[in-house]
């Protein structure tokens, strides 16, 4: 039995090798958001095991495939793509779950995926479900099925939501990251004093008030008292100044400064909320809200005469990365020679320390060299110049990279497929409609039941249709991509050898043509190119390109 989870993939041996070997894949999943579950990851295995030893499937010709972590309302879930690429690839004929909610909670979402599984020609088996898909009492109850589990889901999701407000309005948290200072009372729902850690809290606000020591300072001196970090060995510049800043302090705590939304593709982010709608709850304070405002202005001093913040004049603002880390690389180091100043483009992470405790050892989280502003810039922009001058290989770059016939194909067939998937279920449809006028069937009420259930089936089949013929749009889309990113080219070929281009002009225009920037140790540099059509259709902006053609004859 092969096992993967998280992003595991086959490399293509294992691949090819699997493709006459496996006859079903078993998809586990255990939600990440809090509900409760009846099974955990290890017995949905063995259950949906079992039952393909039932169905005369060994466990040597079994793939299982366990989803790490991920809601099953997320429609760009790893391992559910997986199983869709295997079936594609012609690894195994069936799919086992423990039940439909496994699919997803969501009725929509359990549609497109079975509607996937099927369009390949493949199949389900459920442990605790018995499907027939050509029964139609049996697709009902499954969409059935779909909107408990949806239900299930709006109402625990409501029950948890209700069950927080009504902590808060109580005076109780409802669960918390960790504070330095306090310990979370999970007896209480409450924060607690921590008086070690209080001590060392108004340590820091001494040593910052006081004494003026900067945050790097406060840090080290930290670690030289030998006072136990919050994240284990080491004191980090990051952490006294997140520490400092933080407003439970003054004794009150706010609950729901930020909320979880998801974006279009399932994936989730927090987005801050206006502060009239943080909920605020009493706690044990530690400083007044005077020493409060002190403490904040001191760091917007401090970070106001901290020396070599990084200047905007250079090419690579926003795009160059570092190779020895991957840390966001600016320009703000200089040194003086006789022939006058020299910048340098700096790893942001060598200026991110943090020190030992016990010691007060410096770690800095990047070591290695900088890099020359000058001869960084003067290559790139001699890069950009040669795309200019001489498109053709840039734009076969763009053709290959964006054309792929291969998944056109794919999407045909795909296409092609929920075609006559629908055209059979419109077909079943009229069916029942004959059979009660024929008298076949009697009971007016049964017929409405079975056609809602198929016309629910075409609509999700439909949307399938249309996700489908949009992955298509893109995939043909790659000539009149070409035909854009040529506009663009020629539109700005006229303007780059021009003596009034401001650096800002040339950022600009760099950043049409190189998505990235890795300055490595030594002197090699990777050129990631920009192949996004938004990004030339935004920089194609008639507006845009006014603007920098009258820099460039001189006009202000």
């Amino acid at each position: 039995m092969y096992t993967l989870k998280g992003s595991e993939k086959f490399n293509k041996e294992q691949l090819e090798a699997l493709i006459t070997k496996i006859k079903a894949i078993v998809y586990a999943r255990v939600s990440s958001d809090g509900q409760v579950e009846k099974y955990s990851i290890d017995s949905q295995i063995e259950l949906c095991v079992a039952l393909a030893k039932q169905n005369g499937i060994g466990e040597d010709e079994l793939v299982v495939l366990i989803e790490d972590g991920e809601s099953g309302d997320n429609p760009n879930r790893p391992m559910i793509n997986y199983v869709c690429f295997l079936l594609e690839y012609g690894i195994g004929d069936y799919v086992i779950f423990l039940h439909p909610d496994r699919m997803s909670r969501l009725l929509h979402l359990q549609g497109q995926i079975s509607n996937r599984i099927w369009g390949l020609g493949k199949d389900m088996w459920f442990v605790e479900f018995d499907l027939d898909k050509s029964n139609p009492e049996s697709m009902l109850n499954f969409n059935i099925q779909g909107s408990i589990a949806e239900y299930n889901k709006a109402k625990i999701l409501a029950n948890t939501k209700r069950g927080r407000i009504t902590k808060i309005k109580s005076g109780k948290i409802p669960g918390i990251n960790r504070i330095y200072g306090y310990t979370f009372d999970t007896e209480n729902d409450t924060l607690v004093v921590n008086e070690k850690e209080k001590a060392v809290y108004l340590k820091m606000v001494e040593m910052l008030l006081v004494k003026e020591y900067s945050v790097s300072q406060i840090a080290r001196e930290l670690s030289l008292l030998n006072f136990p970090a919050p994240l284990g060995g080491k004191w980090y510049q990051a952490t006294v100044s997140r520490i400092l800043r933080n407003e439970t302090y003054k004794g009150t705590y706010y609950h729901g400064k930020t909320q979880v939304v998801k974006n279009p593709d399932g994936t989730k982010k927090q987005v801050p909320q206006p502060r009239e709608e943080w909920r605020q709850i009493d706690v044990p304070s530690f400083i007044t809200e005077g020493i409060y405002k002190q403490i904040l202005s001191k760091l917007e001093d401090l970070n106001t005469k901290k020396t070599g913040r990084p200047s905007g004049d250079y090419l690579l603002r926003g795009i160059a990365r570092c190779g020895r880390c991957g840390g966001a690389v600016s320009s703000g180091v200089t040194t003086r020679t006789k022939t006058g100043i020299l910048k340098y483009y700096t790893c942001q992470r060598k200026a991110k320390k943090s020190f030992e405790v016990g010691t007060g050892i410096s770690n800095i989280l990047c070591r290695g060299r900088n890099w020359r502003v000058d001869i960084v810039d003067e290559f790139i922009w001699k890069y950009v110049l040669g795309i200019l001058s001489n498109p053709k290989m840039f734009i076969e770059k763009v053709i290959e990279k964006q054309a792929d016939t291969q998944n056109s194909e794919v999407l045909y067939g795909k296409k092609k497929s929920l075609l006559k998937m629908i055209k059979d279920k419109e077909g079943e449809r009229d069916r029942y409609t004959e059979m009660y006028a024929a008298g076949i069937i009697k009971n007016l009420k049964d017929v409405e039941d079975k056609v809602h259930a198929v016309d629910k089936q075409i609509e999700e089949l439909k949307e399938e249709l249309l996700f489908i013929e949009k992955g298509l749009t893109a995939a043909l889309g790659e000539k009149d991509n070409a035909d854009l990113i040529m506009q663009t080219l020629r539109a700005y070929e006229h303007i780059v050898n021009s003596k009034h281009l401001t650096i800002e002009d040339k950022r600009k225009i760099t950043g049409v043509f190189i998505e990235r920037v890795t300055l490595n140790e030594g002197t090699k540099i990777e050129i990631k190119l920009n192949f996004s059509k938004k990004k030339y259709e935004k920089m194609s902006d008639n507006k845009h390109e006014k603007v920098i053609a009258c820099q460039s004859h001189g006009g202000s």
